[in-house]
């Protein structure tokens, strides 16, 4: 069984939509409304990767990106920024933060699947 991706997103119709999307593209998901309850299944379990909304109704992204990455093997599992912020100075502070990649929401129904699939590809490839 494949590990799944751990979605984290506030809106249901756009959680819905991101899972659907990455079902169809072969994916597991596990999704969560809040960061806190997906930092305790973090705690418990290891994702494929991690696609995260920033603004969350209890904590920032940033937080969860935090979480996973002092994990032990944290830093090696792909995360996905997924956001309305749309700023360029915004998109290069959360990359230098540790996301591995930045996406502008409304996503792409088309490409959006295919986007996730190249940022784990890339990352699996070059861990040790």
């Amino acid at each position: 069984m494949q590990q799944p991706i751990c979605l984290v997103e506030d809106s249901p119709p756009i959680r819905k939509l991101m899972e659907i999307l990455l079902t169809k593209a072969g994916f597991s998901v596990v999704s969560f409304e809040r960061g806190s309850e997906a930092i305790e299944w973090l705690r418990q379990a290891r994702p494929l990767a991690l696609i995260c909304d920033l603004i969350l109704p209890d904590i920032h992204g940033i937080e969860v990106l935090r979480a996973l990455r002092a994990l032990p093997g944290g830093e090696h599992v792909p995360a996905i920024a997924v956001t309305g912020l749309s700023q360029e100075s915004e998109q290069r502070y959360y990359l230098q933060s540790g996301f591995d990649r930045y996406i502008v929401k409304p996503i792409s129904t088309t490409t959006f699947a295919e986007e996730i699939r190249q940022v784990i590809e890339r990352k699996y490839v070059a861990a040790p």
